[in-house]
């Protein structure tokens, strides 16, 4: 058995690897190429790529560091902007929209298991593919922890087949609008005023304009003292494996219940996502390809299946209640692509107005994914 060059007692040297991956992911992110074929793809083909190369491990404690403690810090760094109720008050009908979306993907997830043989980790893949598509990453992240799968291959050929289908989604969703017959069949109130704007400078992707040192240290300190709390909690009540779903939950309740104070917090978001590409660097560093490629084929058309019935079924409920093509439209961009697709469609679209309740509800769906998609994993085992 060949030895990688970077064995697993070198700790430092796979904490620069992962930390220099996550770097690249988000360099890439600065160019259109980079953007089209999306920076965690490319980070993680390039941590398999060394993987099997053999030139870092494919087990290691640094990656069991990564789950344990960087996943459960990057959840409430992410979560703090979801004030549920300005969510409510602010999303309006695109928040209706959002919640039959994120309806007809726990349908669509039910049929495609029906309908394909995911082998012995069906419920992990189906609550982790129905977490991701009703919030994001860190939804991923979070049902694969308290689902406790840690398949490197497994994940890394679910977050290949998601990059794939929700790229595709995001084109159809951009084209959909323009058909004549279906702008026949919905309101196009927001269509007809549409105002081209740019959502902000794409040389500015990933750079943050003010940081607040002092705000930026009390947010990693709110975010460790939740995730303590979450654990504490969780033992208590005897289930310790859903101590990321107790920090989720308290996290909304401090976003919730004291935004003044959150809004004093300061590159939280940039700071979760750093955490998230050190963790997704993790898992293609973990991932056999040979065995990616035998699994990756029938993951793509499960969420194929997941796609094709919520739009089938959003769009369907849709007509029957009159609501704008656009609000189904970027209902349907934040659900699978998560909140950073709001900005993304309103600015190809022009639909200024659509903007900020398109962030909102994708933020919603960061706040229930991850208990929507354990509540399908406990269904399922």
């Amino acid at each position: 058995m060949t030895l990688p060059l970077i064995g697993q007692e070198q700790e430092f040297a796979l904490w620069a690897i992962l930390i220099a991956l996550a770097g690249f992911g988000f360099w890439c992110e600065r160019f259109p190429w980079g953007r089209k074929y999306s920076g965690v793809m490319l980070l993680m083909t390039v941590a398999i790529i060394l993987a099997n190369l053999k030139i870092i491990p494919t087990s290691a404690p640094v990656y069991d560091v990564v789950w344990e403690y960087l996943v459960p810090i990057a959840i409430p760094l992410l979560l703090f902007q979801a004030d549920l109720k300005r969510i409510v008050q602010e999303s309006g009908p695109t928040l209706i929209a959002f919640v039959i979306g994120s309806a007809a993907v726990v349908a669509g997830t039910f049929i495609g298991i029906s309908l394909l043989d995911l082998g012995p980790d069906e419920a992990e893949l189906a609550g982790i593919f129905t977490g991701t598509y009703i919030g994001g990453s860190l939804n991923f992240a979070a049902v694969a922890q308290a689902s406790g799968m840690q398949d490197g291959s497994m994940l890394a050929a679910a977050v290949a087949a998601d990059n794939v289908v929700t790229n595709l989604h995001f084109l159809l969703i951009i084209m959909l609008p323009g058909y004549a017959w279906m702008a026949r069949n919905y309101p196009t109130h927001h269509m007809d005023n549409a105002e081209q704007f740019s959502s902000g400078n794409q040389a500015s992707v990933h750079r943050i304009a003010d940081l607040d040192i002092a705000g930026l240290m009390a947010a990693l300190a709110l975010a460790f003292m939740l995730a303590a709390l979450g654990k504490l909690f969780a033992d208590y009540a005897g289930a310790p494996q859903f101590a990321i779903l107790v920090t989720t939950a308290l996290t909304l309740l401090v976003a919730t219940l004291l935004p003044g104070q959150i809004s004093k917090l300061s590159g939280h978001s940039e700071a979760g996502n750093v955490l998230m590409f050190i963790f997704l660097a993790s898992i293609g560093a973990t991932a056999d390809i040979w065995l990616l490629i035998d699994i990756g084929p029938v993951l793509f058309v499960f969420a194929t299946i997941i796609i094709v019935v919520h739009m089938v079924i959003l769009f369907g409920l849709g007509k029957v209640l009159k609501l704008d093509l656009a609000e189904l439209a970027m209902a349907s961009a934040v659900c699978i692509g998560g909140p950073s697709s709001a900005a993304a469609i309103a600015s190809a679209k022009g639909w200024r107005d659509l903007l900020v309740p398109g962030v909102l509800a994708g933020s919603f769906g960061y706040a229930i994914g991850s208990f929507i998609g354990v509540t399908v994993v406990e269904w399922l085992r």
